[in-house]
């Protein structure tokens, strides 16, 4: 993990300095971008292992600018924004952010989080190179194929995220088994109990939209109130 390239996108130079030097004292390395356009350039060329934005950038929003990365890259993306409405979080993570964390912010808490990040996509990273070339987790109307990351619903191929393909997997691995919030959380984001469930919540949603028949009334996701979300449908055997 030291000596990882971490990006920060924020037009106030200071945060990027302040982000930079706590940063050099876990033994990253840092670069900094002031506009989305220099962001791009960055991330391209330079292909940072982290990428650390902001909303209110002087060339373009930081929403647009997170899409646009995330047609390029699967590297975690964490805003970091004083915009700090729930809708705002809820956006941030609808364009492909992994987490979204608010100004005024503590730089400690900030290294801690980017940290989980990596961490989880390294844990995930070693778990596909492992898997068995013809892995696949199908149930009645949903098929995953793990080396493809390819994901399917009634035969149809939908378009996950990274994140989405993550969680789905581990709730179908699981199935009609009732998983805790928090074992999610730390399965798939890296992060103990104390992390806001807002990250959850949003990607659930998310893949409600894509694999069930009634979002609004899912039959394959369920929510089991105050506890956390189970897959409800068998697994079959291959």
């Amino acid at each position: 993990m030291p000596g990882e390239l971490i990006l920060t996108v924020d037009d106030e130079v200071r945060i990027g300095e302040l982000v930079g030097m706590y940063l050099s004292k876990d033994g990253f390395r840092h670069l900094s971008a002031t506009s989305g356009k220099q962001a791009i350039e960055l991330a391209e060329n330079e292909q940072p292992s982290l990428i650390v934005l902001d909303v209110l950038l002087p060339d373009m929003e930081g929403y647009e600018l997170c899409a646009r990365l995330r047609q390029k890259t699967d590297v975690p993306i964490l805003f970091l924004s004083c915009k700090d409405t729930e809708i705002d979080k809820v956006v941030g993570l609808s364009v492909g952010a992994d987490d979204y964390v608010s100004k005024p912010f503590s730089p400690v808490e900030l290294v801690a989080r980017i940290k989980a990040q990596l961490r989880r996509n390294r844990i995930v990273s070693n778990r596909q190179s492992e898997a068995i070339p013809s892995a696949v987790i199908t149930s009645e109307h949903v098929q995953l194929r793990i080396d493809a990351h390819e994901a399917y619903v009634d035969g149809k191929r939908i378009e996950l995220s990274a994140k989405e393909f993550q969680l789905l997997a581990y709730l179908m691995q699981n199935a009609r088994q009732v998983l805790p919030a928090e074992r999610l959380l730390s399965h798939i984001w890296g992060y103990d109990c104390s992390l806001d469930t807002k990250t959850l919540q949003v990607h659930i949603g998310h893949l409600r939209k894509k694999i069930e028949r009634n979002p609004s009334s899912p039959s394959r996701i369920i929510t089991i109130r105050g506890i956390g979300y189970k897959f409800d449908e068998p697994i079959k055997e291959h």
